[in-house]
């Protein structure tokens, strides 16, 4: 159990990272598709100067290298002292940091950047409008009847396949998820390498009158897609959620993770003429639970840094103590509940997250190394049918649930 684990570092496996093998993707994912995410910054805000385009490219050449880590001279970037000082004083480089540190500290570095000049614009803002115009087809099609839907499955379903639209994935390339995902459900249960929906469906039936957080991942189709989720728990009134909280990110990272301002993008987006019949209604419902407190967006500086769910802050901790359901979206927050680790892939989830002070339940479409709670048959079903990108493409996803 990872309750136990945590305390002693040496009990845990060993993290992923660039090291594991120039053949890995998580390699592949270092010296490759970190510096094309910084070359797309440069290419989509041609507002920037010459010299921050400069100083771009070559932090893109420096990771591309696997050159050593350096500190951070944001001063906002404080908390990130601790994290980076034993990588630091290990000499670690883009390719032996545990992997998810490195991508988060990516992120740091683009700010570093980016922020001054820039007034603390999103450098991602473009990428995400894109992704979000780019979902107009499939919320055409899903939002008729998701909208009015009473069941809850559907919009799990919809939730956790909405997930595949992931820029960071693509290196910031535009890419919205396939209509048949869209729709709540990429090839059905066959394409889900754990399920328990029917336990969160009735953990959700059971927070009736008692708080549940939902914690965001991506925008554009995914963030669609949760508030659709979302806004069907707050129309079920009394039978409902009293309050369903948002936790976003503080800061812009993984390319097109929410951040506070991209909720009110959405909305707005909802409005539009293109989005009718449906989107109006379904914007003003969520405004309405905005202003009456039955919606809450908050951010906490946790999520963008590099540390495993459960070396969580006290007051992030009380804050889920509180809660009758936390439901985490991505892989992103996945690899964070596992902290990014080679855990074996049949280990038993529940068990797993003994750690988390609350229910929990995770919606992830596979994207990385990194899986549990997955039975040696369903793996190999999964690994015969896609031998290279069973567990990195999306193809697959996962409904997993702790009470």
């Amino acid at each position: 159990m990872v309750a136990a684990a945590g305390s002693d570092p040496a009990a845990l496996p060993p993290p992923l990272a660039a090291s594991d093998g120039v053949h890995t993707f998580t390699y592949d994912s270092v010296q490759r598709r970190l510096p094309l995410i910084v070359e797309a910054v440069v290419a989509n805000n041609p507002s920037y100067t010459a010299a921050l385009q400069a100083e771009l490219r070559a932090l893109a050449d420096e990771i591309r290298a696997g050159a050593p880590l350096r500190a951070l001279r944001e001063p906002s970037a404080a908390g990130w002292i601790a994290e980076l000082a034993p990588h630091l004083d290990a000499g670690a480089t883009w390719f032996t940091a545990p992997w998810f540190l490195v991508e988060n500290y990516l992120y740091k570095r683009v700010l570093e950047l980016t922020d001054a000049p820039s007034g603390g614009a999103d450098p991602f803002a473009a990428q995400k409008a894109e992704s979000l115009a780019g979902s107009a087809d499939a919320f055409g099609k899903m939002a008729p009847a998701l909208a009015e839907a009473s069941e809850l499955a559907p919009l799990v379903m919809t939730s956790l396949w909405g997930n595949l639209a992931d820029l960071s994935l693509s290196a910031g390339a535009a890419l919205v998820a396939p209509a048949d995902a869209s729709a709540g459900g990429a090839g059905g249960a066959s394409m889900l390498l754990a399920d328990d929906t029917a336990a969160l469906c009735g953990a959700l039936e059971a927070a009736a009158g008692k708080p549940v957080t939902v914690v965001l991942d991506n925008c554009g189709l995914e963030l669609v897609s949760d508030l659709l989720l979302v806004d069907g728990l707050l129309r079920r009134g009394a039978a409902g959620p009293s309050r369903v909280t948002l936790h976003a990110k503080d800061a812009p990272v993984f390319v097109s993770d929410v951040c506070a301002h991209d909720l009110e993008l959405t909305l707005a987006w909802f409005e539009e003429p293109a989005q009718q019949p449906a989107g109006a209604p379904l914007a003003a419902r969520l405004r309405a639970a905005l202003a009456d407190g039955r919606l809450a967006v908050e951010c906490w500086p946790f999520y963008t840094g590099s540390l495993a769910f459960w070396q969580m802050p006290v007051p992030l901790r009380a804050f889920y103590r509180d809660q009758s359901l936390v439901i985490t979206k991505g892989d992103a927050n996945y690899r964070r509940l596992l902290g990014d680790r080679h855990w074996a892939h049949d280990t038993d989830f529940a068990e797993l997250m003994g750690y988390w002070p609350c229910a929990l339940a995770a919606l992830r479409t596979c994207k990385s190394g990194v899986l549990v709670g997955t039975a040696p048959d369903a793996e190999a079903a999964a690994a015969a049918a896609h031998p290279d990108k069973w567990l990195t493409a999306g193809l697959y996803g996962m409904v997993q649930f702790r009470p």
